[in-house]
């Protein structure tokens, strides 16, 4: 994933001084189109060119999984 200067500087701090690096993302879904809130854990993705895998969380920060995303269905990316 790309990320503007800020968002790089502010992960760079976050791991520095070893807080968690969480992100909230909304995607669409591909079955039914509708969009799904997911927290993720910014310090394990595994990048695959059009889609990523990392450990999220669906709506809460329980009931957690490794999930996979495309980055084409990324409808926002806030970091938290």
């Amino acid at each position: 994933m790309k990320h503007n200067l800020i968002t790089k500087l502010r992960l760079a701090f976050r791991r520095a001084f070893e807080r968690k690096n969480m992100a909230k993302i909304i995607y669409k879904k591909k079955s039914d189109g509708n969009l799904g809130t997911y927290f993720i854990d910014m310090n394990f993705i595994e990048d695959f060119g059009d889609m990523f895998n990392t450990y999220s969380f669906a709506s809460s920060f329980k009931n957690g999984g490794v999930r996979s995303f495309y980055k084409s269905r990324v409808v926002e990316f806030k970091l938290i």
